[in-house]
Formats: C-alpha cells, structure tokens, sequence
C-alpha cells in the first residue's frame, strides 16, 4: 500500500510539473494578467481606476503590459487590485515567474498546515493535495491565488482549533471582500459560537474593504455594485451557457432558455423553467444543508463534517466555478479523511475521496470545446454532478456521525 501511495506521488507530481509549474514560467494567460493588470493600474496610473471594468481599455492595458491575449477585470471585486501589487516592480512575465515560484512555496506550506489539521503524514497530505489534479495544475499554469487563499483557510481553522480567535478570524477575513468564499467560514464561527473569531473575521474583512475604498476612491467601488456584482450572482458572464462554468445556473441555461447565439436548440424552450428549477434547486440545497446541521456538536467528526458541507455548499450555489475551486476542498477532505481513516466502514469516505478526485481529473473546458446541444449538452457537466455527489455523502456522513454520538451517549 505505501508502495502504491509514493508511487501516485511520483506520478501526479510530475504531471503536475508537465502540465502546470513548467509552463507557467514560459505563459502568462489572461488569469494572472488580470490581477497584474489591476494591480499595475493601481500602482502606477491611479487617474485611471475607474476604468478597471472598461472591458476594451482594460484588456489594451493588459496587452500593452505582456498579455498576449489581453485581459477583462470581471467579475472581481475591486480589492482584487490589491492582490499583486508587490509583484509589479517586474514586468509580467518575470512577475508570473516569481509569482509561480511563490506558489510551490505556498504549497508546502498548505502541506504542513493541512498534515497538522487532518493528522495525516505529509505523505498523505501531499498525494491529497496532487490528488485534485487539474486543480492544483491550473492553479499554477493560469497564475492563481487560490493556493493562497488555501493557506489562509486552512492557517484560520488550525488557529481556531488552537482558540486563538483574533488570529483565526484575521485568516479567514483577508480574502472576503476579494473571493466572497471565505463567507462560509464566518457561518461556521457563528454556528460554533465562537463571537470572537466572528469578529475578528468581520473587522479584518472591513479592514480590507476599507483599504480598498481608500486607495481606489469611491466611484469604483459603486460601478462594482450597479454594473457586476449583482449580474455575476445572477450568473450573467460573457457566454452564460459555457459549461466551462459548471454550475446550475449554467447547466439550467443550457437546458431551458433559447438563445439564437450561444443555445439555439435547448433541451427544454421554456425560459420561465430556468428560474423556477433554479429557486427549488437552491432551496432543496438549503433545506438539506440546514438539516444536516442541525444536531452539530463540538466533536471533531463533526466540525470537519460542518466545514466540507458549507464549502461544497457555497460551490454548488454559485453561479460559475472553475476547476482551481476544488483546491478548497482539499481542508475538509484532509480533515474528514482523518475522522473516518481506518475505520470498519470505509464506503462512504471512498466515495467522497473518489468524488473530489473526479471533480479534478476532467478539464471542463475541452468538454465545453465539443459545443454539445439539447440532451447530450447534460453530459457536460460532470464536475457539478461529481460536487453535488460529495455535498450528499458529507449530509450523509453527518447522519452516520449523530447516529454513532446518540448510540454512544445511550450505551
């Protein structure tokens, strides 16, 4: 068995030097353009902020700093900006470079903080973090920052196990008003009553939002609110019904609403369908989140439990997901894995391991390539399909968990 974990290793590894850390030292893509981009504006032509979500000026920006495909600041937030600004002392290319060096960094270290979150070996820890496959690869050729955003979670969670609540909240709130994902995190803090880290989270979120208001000015910041934020909730990008999204909202698009451009032939031509199979969707969704966690006690089983259903929650429910997005749900598998590893029923966390590794092995994009139509367009969502599978076996994990607690305390 420990010969065929090392060898998994050796394997993904170098696929993951193949396909992801040696190219990005050769590309750029529009992915880190456009955090260096916004970061560059901000840094050096200031007068010109309010133009961030100007789609043609922004990409001519991006062209002239080195991107070969350009760039457009949608639908990020705009402390975004604030990301990479470090890095734009360099010009792109070499910043991409640099930026791709920090991220082998910034993956050892999630190695080690995951190893001490799960009490896994960091053997274990490595092959679960290669085990997200396109995941981590693209993270690293499309120069991403959700290894960061990682490290940052899973540094929270440990310092929340460990009660230092400032310290837990400050890793949790840095990225709220750049990603929106560590929202759920604060849930969890609130769910456990833990007020403290709630608001040490919340403070630093306002801290950040602050920051940014102060350097970028007022006027970005409402052309956020009225032009981007709520139509990206809405799911409305560039081409809504790109599988490449792999959400509901793309998929039920995709399935119901007849567009001469991008869906000449839905499955099902009735538009109104798309918002109603959406609203009860998104409520079932709710209603079995809610119920699974209802009963939540402050065993470890169960915080681990609580924490991979808001995450695989909060990606069911959003209006696109990429393949990097997985890399999230490295925290919860680790900590999960360590709860259920050698344990006499093994079959559920085998499906969950095999769920988040699916979601991983197959690149979405080369599926949205095939322009599938009407019913075969169903098949091109198999990461959705894969998440929501995981999402059921933690609600079902969670089940098992108070089933073993309630028997515990009557013996």
């Amino acid at each position: 068995m420990r010969f065929v974990q090392l060898f998994a290793i050796a394997v993904l590894t170098v696929l993951l030097f193949a396909k992801g850390i040696v190219p990005a030292f050769t590309t750029i893509g529009t992915d880190f353009a456009n955090y260096y981009t916004s970061s560059y504006i901000l840094l050096h032509e200031r007068g010109n902020i309010d133009k961030l979500y100007d789609a043609q000026w922004f990409s001519q920006g991006a062209a002239a700093l080195g991107s070969p495909e350009g760039g457009v600041f949608q639908p990020f937030p705009p402390a975004t900006a604030l990301v990479m600004i470090p890095l734009t002392m360099f010009d792109m290319q070499t910043a991409k470079r640099i930026w791709t060096v920090v991220n082998v960094g910034i993956l050892a270290a999630v190695v080690v903080v995951i190893s001490r979150l799960g009490g896994l070996d960091y053997s274990l820890s490595s092959l679960l973090l290669l085990a997200s496959g396109f995941a981590l690869i693209n993270n690293f050729y499309l120069g991403q920052i959700y290894l960061l955003m990682v490290l940052c979670l899973s540094l929270s969670i440990w310092y929340f196990r460990q009660e230092e609540d400032v310290l837990s909240g400050v890793f949790a709130g840095l990225f709220v008003p750049i990603k929106y994902f560590p929202l759920c995190l604060i849930v969890f803090f609130f769910l456990q009553k833990r007020w403290i880290v709630a608001a040490s989270a919340v403070l630093t979120a306002f801290a950040v939002a602050c920051i940014s208001l102060i350097t970028m000015g007022f006027e970005i910041h409402r052309s956020f609110f009225d032009l981007i934020l709520f139509r990206h909730l809405d799911g409305q990008m560039a081409n809504p019904f790109s599988a490449a999204y792999q959400s509901w909202n793309s998929l039920l698009r995709s399935v119901f609403v007849q567009d001469d451009v991008f869906n000449a032939n839905p499955l099902i031509a009735w538009t109104p369908g798309f918002d109603y199979v959406r609203a009860l969707i998104f409520i079932g969704l709710t209603v079995v989140l809610l119920w699974s966690l209802r009963r939540g006690r402050e065993s470890e089983t169960t915080i681990s439990l609580q924490i991979a259903g808001l995450f695989s929650f909060a990606l069911l429910v959003a209006p696109a997901t990429a393949t990097y997005h997985v890399l999230l749900l490295s925290i919860p598998m680790a900590m999960v894995s360590s709860q259920f590893l050698g344990k006499k029923q093994p079959l559920l966390p085998s499906i969950l391991f095999l769920t988040y590794v699916g979601m991983g092995a197959i690149p979405a994009g080369a599926l949205d390539g095939l322009h599938l139509e009407g019913a075969w367009k169903l098949l091109a969502y198999p990461r959705l399909y894969f998440l929501t599978a995981f999402f059921s076996v933690v609600t079902l994990l969670m089940k098992s968990s108070w089933s073993n607690e309630n028997l515990s305390r009557t013996l």
